[in-house]
């Protein structure tokens, strides 16, 4: 089956796609599908009443997403009344189409999720990245990626958008194998994994450069000694892909019944029809099954999430300025049995810093925010973690990272983001996974953002309210890396350590502040006898600089959160001292105060 997200008179709507004739494709929504079916077999035929075909009746849920919620029941509904109509159209009244949907280019096609809770791209995982490499002298023993905000993500046909000069020296884009997850689950076996997989789907993993750029004196892709560390690197490469439009997805999302085997696909990039790459699905180093099972050993996976496998091909094919700015260019990629992805550019002027209408941005996520005039609810004291979209994090902020870290101190700051899952209100019981070895125990200061922002000029003003928030990392993570290593195994487990569900935790209600007074505030955290203090102006960068660094190409979104990062004030401690569970607790003068219980799996499932 092919399913699809789409809109049609500014509704979004989802259904199944089916050609009555080739090259005519319609889309059509299963709930009107069955009730036309319904009505039709009562009546009479010869004298003989039709059975009367029954599947999900009024249960069909509104968005894809909400449908892959239903895992195999809902599936095997959809499968049995996509059947139905396929032979109703071809052999009793067509006029189900017509009934039930829209031919497909009469509809706007969304990202098949056109809100993934997690779009999680693999990095240099195929030996095309590695080939002729001379720095590159080994591979990943673990998944390396990253984790793109939801504005990232548009549909076929709409605009990949650059600002702020983000394509110069030029712009990259690849083509990417996309899983979409159709069941949830933590903690799942690797001959099981694949239970998990709804379908497939293609990305268009596209890159820009701002974040190289945006180094004071810097210019083009290269990046100064300061700044050459591992997770500047990441932040300057990987935030330049977290960008808005940058990750479109679709045309639709494709059930494995249809695409067979997913290490033996051919595929393609192009750009305005001309083919630039060529690759097979074959090259992936980790694959699906390896991928499900190492990322649900630390955080739960969810109906709808997609998880991208990187280049199997060229890595990054460049395009040019004088191609970026023809507004005839397209840029194409393809997956055999599994479809053809095909997205215009659209670029700023020379110099110019545009503010892309949010009522009507290429994509969906921000538009809808945008027309709904969404705003976190009521006052600060009402948000809550459960609410956030997106988690950003930033990384040697503190004053004593240069010393304890290696970090050196920066004009940019350096920031990741991670899954909303790992955030937690405060007083929480947190599931420490298995895998988990010795975790260490910070406490910082997070802001949460009031409304869409977008190139921010001031981050104050957009800054709800601010709370503690304590911080776990597992450092298992870091014990896995083998040496010799990359930088980028080396680097990463600061990152991974803090993904498993609910290991940020945050302090609610949030507590508004004018100005910057959230500097020169005490803070603390006390883990049994244990107890360290640090300064909130042991920060460098503060929130409302790392809002307005943030936003330049990337849309933050209402209750989203962003930590300021680890200071000196931080404790490590053992799988040993936690194993029967621990009580940790964490304040900032003003700000009051966080708690969580942390609770290994075992313990926390008997309870």
């Amino acid at each position: 089956m092919r399913l699809a997200s789409y809109l049609f008179e500014g509704t979004e709507r989802w259904g199944f796609v089916i050609e009555p004739a080739p090259g005519t494709p319609w889309v059509l929504e299963p709930g009107r599908a069955e009730e036309f079916l319904t009505a039709y077999a009562s009546i009479p035929s010869s004298g003989l009443v039709a059975a009367r075909p029954r599947f999900l009746g009024d249960a069909w849920p509104g968005t894809l997403t909400g449908f892959l919620a239903l895992e195999e029941p809902g599936m095997a509904a959809l499968s049995r009344l996509v059947a139905y109509v396929e032979r109703f159209a071809a052999h009793t009244d067509a006029t189900v189409l017509p009934r039930s949907g829209y031919p497909v280019d009469e509809v706007e096609l969304l990202a098949p999720i056109p809100r993934p809770r997690l779009y999680w791209g693999l990095v240099t995982n195929s030996p095309s990245f590695i080939r002729n490499k001379p720095g590159i002298r080994h591979l990943n023993l673990f998944p390396l990626g990253h984790q793109r905000p939801q504005g990232a993500a548009i549909g076929p046909g709409s605009p990949v958008t650059m600002k702020h000069d983000h394509h110069l020296p030029h712009m990259a884009y690849n083509v990417e194998l996309a899983i979409v997850i159709g069941k949830a689950g933590r903690y799942i076996p690797l001959d099981r994994a694949m239970d998990h997989v709804a379908g497939y789907t293609v990305v268009n993993d596209v890159s820009g450069s701002y974040y190289y750029r945006a180094v004071p004196g810097n210019d083009g892709y290269g990046l100064p000694d300061r700044y050459n560390d591992w997770l500047y690197q990441a932040t300057a490469s990987w935030a330049g892909k977290k960008a808005d439009t940058l990750c479109p997805m679709g045309p639709y999302l494709v059930t494995k019944d249809e695409v067979g085997d997913p290490y033996n696909l051919l595929m393609y990039t192009r750009q305005s029809g001309r083919t630039r790459d060529r690759a097979h699905s074959a090259a992936s180093l980790m694959g699906i099954e390896r991928v499900i099972h190492w990322y649900s050993s630390f955080a739960s996976l969810y109906p709808g999430d997609v998880i991208h496998f990187g280049t199997m091909g060229v890595d990054g094919l460049p395009v040019l300025p004088d191609d970026a700015e023809d507004p005839d260019t397209r840029l194409e990629v393809e997956i055999e049995n599994v479809g053809t992805l095909v997205n215009p550019i659209r670029i700023a002027g020379a110099g110019e810093r545009p503010r892309v209408p949010m009522e009507s941005h290429p994509a969906y996520a921000i538009r809808e925010v945008a027309v709904s005039g969404t705003r976190v609810p009521g006052s600060p004291g009402e948000w809550t973690a459960g609410g956030a979209r997106h988690f950003y994090t930033s990384f040697g902020n503190a004053r004593s990272a240069e010393a304890q870290d290696g970090l050196a101190q920066l004009e940019v700051p350096r920031f990741l983001n991670g899954p909303a899952s790992s955030l937690t209100g405060g007083g929480s019981v947190v599931e420490v996974p298995p895998r988990a070895g010795d975790i260490v125990v910070g406490i910082e200061l997070a802001a949460v953002v009031s409304e869409l922002s977008a190139d921010v000029q001031d981050g104050r003003s957009v800054i709800l309210g601010y709370a503690p928030l304590l911080s776990l990392c597992d450092l298992s993570f870091a014990d896995a890396v083998v040496e010799p290593a990359r930088l980028g195994e080396r680097g990463i487990p600061a990152v991974y350590g803090r993904w498993a569900d609910g290991f940020n935790i945050v302090g609610e209600p949030l507590v508004p502040l004018p100005e910057h007074d959230w500097s020169g505030r005490a803070m603390s955290l006390e883990i049994g006898d244990q107890v360290v203090h640090g300064n909130t102006s042991q920060y460098i960068a503060g929130p409302d600089e790392l809002i307005t660094t943030i936003s330049r190409v990337i849309t933050m979104f209402p209750g989203d959160v962003i930590t300021l990062g680890r200071t000196a004030a931080y404790l490590r401690i053992s799988r040993e001292a936690y194993e029967s569970g621990l009580a940790i607790r964490g304040e900032i003068e003003g700000l009051g105060t966080v708690g969580a219980e942390l609770a290994p799996k075992e313990r926390h499932a008997g309870q």
